[in-house]
């Protein structure tokens, strides 16, 4: 696809989204990749979110809580965060795989709008959230 790297947040697993992403294209971290694993495992969402936007990334999350909780929403404000979470968190990883695959080109896109921002990906297309800010 293009040089658009993104983080995935531990909540999405090691192994197999990240595989599936990979094998269509996507450049893609893990924050075990990134950080190292015992760091990952302790960092709080904040960190990560302002280190990954810090890097560059396109940041890939399962909880789409991420926009409206304070602590989280002000990290994707201040450091101009583009978020991309899923609609559901029951969402197993070949079915969120295959949301990205199938959205993949409107995804890809965001890397060229301007930060922050939250999308929110679900069978029904890719929607923009409505970020919490201070």
């Amino acid at each position: 696809m293009s040089q658009v790297r993104f983080l995935l947040d531990r909540s999405l697993g090691q192994l197999v989204l990240p595989r599936r992403l990979r094998e269509a294209g996507w450049d893609v971290r893990t924050l075990a990749g990134e950080f190292g694993d015992q760091r990952a495992q302790r960092m709080p969402d904040q960190d990560w979110i302002g280190e990954g936007a810090k890097a560059g990334y396109i940041l890939l999350a399962k909880d789409h809580r991420l926009a409206s909780r304070p602590l989280e929403a002000h990290a994707i404000y201040s450091h101009d965060a583009k978020v991309v979470v899923f609609a559901r968190g029951d969402l197993t990883a070949g079915r969120m795989g295959d949301l990205c695959v199938q959205y993949e080109h409107k995804i890809h896109r965001l890397a060229r709008a301007p930060g922050p921002f939250v999308f929110s990906i679900s069978a029904h297309g890719v929607a923009r959230k409505r970020l919490s800010a201070p």
